[in-house]
């Protein structure tokens, strides 16, 4: 990595020699995270060499969680590499550390912050002035930056440790009974006990709470799942019943339960499983494809309207369009079907249930063919169904419009080239840690 930075500078200073004549008078730096430091090229008299050997780190123990008067610390033992001069150390919910996924973010992260840079060991040292309040049974990360003797932040450490329970002020357990699961909805009745303040549930797609936490946690301030559930679910403090609608068919579901006592302290998190129904049979899947209306501007751009019209033993359906010339020179129904065929979870709109009156990003004047292939409700693929569809010129005269005439406010993009995953996610038509934390031996 050094000599990667050290041969950018070299290259930056002899592109700065060799076009003087467009008079460049700065420098830029950028690591890999993103990060630039600048110079003004009079003011560099040197560019030098250096080799540190072996790690720049400061190791970290987790030793516990201590309480006092003036809030939470964290025990830790603290152990730099020979090379290790100094180091910067902070801590931070699981969360918030998932937005730094690499080593280079989280040591630009602690190089910018406040914290001051520590020269000394710890055998049982305490991590204070964190700047939040740690909470019960949750998730937390340490980070350490060691320096070397040029200043410079290098080699990332990083620990987790889960904080202890805090024992519940009474019974804080959730009755439930599910009541009616059908192709869309589900309701739940709740019975919470005697110890319970309140309550909070949500749904999630099975599998998916974790990434809708680390993806919204970090904007919201929600540090754990407890928080999600009681910002975003359905919050209540007695018997209640709760219906949750407009879900796939077929599709596995996980619903989190969160109960906190009079404290506000969490209990354990109760996860209920649940299967929509499925629909069609155990015929033929089978999808008639139709073209409809072609429109927009130059402005704007255009869209094809095309539907999609599953039959009754169709369970669910997945549909493309591909400009023609693509299809022939890198694809062919086999691909096609293969690509149809495989699961896209992160695409909310991959799989479709009844009729999909789909609009597409288009050109005028272009070829294009419209596929769909869909399963009944044994899983049991059925043909793949084409359409080919040539869109018309384009109007000689077109009206400016001050926003795209949709008629619904997503459009899909259509495959144009590349024998490679395209891009199935929909885009709107109409809108595309401050203070010093501190450590001590104790």
């Amino acid at each position: 990595m050094m000599k990667k930075l050290f041969t950018s500078i070299i290259l930056a200073v002899l592109a700065v020699v060799g076009y003087a004549q467009t008079n460049p008078n700065r420098m830029l730096v950028t690591d890999k995270a993103g990060a630039t430091k600048g110079f003004v090229v009079d003011r560099i008299d040197s560019v030098s060499f250096a080799t540190v050997e072996g790690r720049v780190a400061a190791d970290v123990e987790y030793l516990g969680i201590y309480s006092g008067s003036t809030g939470d610390s964290v025990g830790v033992k603290i152990t730099r590499t020979p090379q290790c001069v100094g180091y910067k150390i902070t801590c931070m919910s699981k969360v918030r550390a998932s937005s730094l996924s690499t080593d280079e973010a989280v040591a630009n992260y602690l190089d910018n912050s406040d914290s001051e840079i520590m020269f000394q060991d710890y055998v049982n040292g305490r991590l204070s002035n964190l700047g939040f309040n740690l909470r019960p049974n949750a998730d937390y990360v340490i980070f350490t930056v060691g320096y070397d003797q040029y200043q410079i932040p290098c080699d990332v450490v990083r620990v987790d440790f889960r904080t202890p329970k805090k024992e519940l002020a009474g019974d804080c357990s959730i009755q439930y009974t599910i009541d009616e699961v059908t192709t869309s909805d589900i309701t739940i009745s709740f019975t919470p006990a005697s110890g319970v303040a309140g309550y909070a549930a949500i749904l999630f797609p099975a599998g998916t709470a974790e990434d809708n936490l680390a993806q919204m946690g970090p904007m919201f301030g929600l540090e754990t799942m407890g928080d999600y559930a009681r910002f975003f679910g359905f919050n209540n403090n007695g018997p209640a019943t709760n219906t949750w609608t407009n879900n796939s068919p077929g599709t596995d579901y996980e619903i989190y339960v969160q109960a906190w006592d009079e404290n506000n302290t969490d209990a354990d998190i109760m996860i209920i499983p649940v299967t929509t129904k499925k629909i069609g049979g155990e015929g033929v899947a089978q999808i008639e494809i139709t073209p409809g209306e072609f429109s927009g501007s130059a402005e704007t751009g255009y869209y094809q309207i095309v539907t999609y019209t599953p039959n009754d033993q169709t369970s669910l359906h997945r549909d493309m369009l591909i400009d023609k010339n693509a299809y022939e020179k890198e694809w062919n129904e086999d691909k096609i079907m293969e690509y149809l065929k495989t699961d896209i979870p992160e695409d909310p709109y991959w799989n479709q249930y009844g009729v999909d009156v789909a609009y597409w990003n288009v050109s005028p004047n272009t070829s294009y063919i419209a596929f769909s292939i869909g399963k009944n409700i044994n899983d049991e693929w059925g043909p793949l169904a084409r359409l080919d569809i040539t869109t018309p010129d384009a109007p000689a005269a077109q009206k400016k419009y001050s926003a795209p005439v949709m008629k619904r406010g997503l459009v899909k993009n259509a495959v144009t080239g590349n024998n490679t995953v395209p891009m199935q996610m929909l885009y709107k038509a109409l809108k595309a840690a401050k203070g010093k934390m501190t450590i001590s031996e104790k």
